[in-house]
């Protein structure tokens, strides 16, 4: 595997933090609202990319690969018994 510069690391770091937290707020709704969860988390995750002068494949890219870790992690934490998934 590659190194990772400093920044990048820092980079890697907080995207990891935020989808942690977002997945840990995602969990507590409804299935039925969490469609529009997703959608609005990829907005906002999409417009903070942009500011930064992120575009084009790898703006796709960390954009789909984000939403896909976010997807993950809820599905992680019901399947653990967080926000009453899962069973013991």
């Amino acid at each position: 595997m590659t190194e990772l510069t400093p920044d990048q690391q820092r980079n890697l770091d907080a995207t990891v933090a935020a989808v942690q937290r977002v997945a840990m707020h995602i969990v507590t709704l409804p299935k039925k609202q969490r469609a529009e969860q997703y959608a609005a988390v990829r907005r906002t995750f999409e417009e903070s990319i942009q500011k930064f002068g992120v575009e084009g494949e790898t703006a796709h890219k960390w954009l789909d690969g984000t939403m896909d870790m976010l997807r993950a992690l809820v599905s992680e934490i019901e399947a653990g018994g967080g926000a009453g998934g899962g069973r013991a």
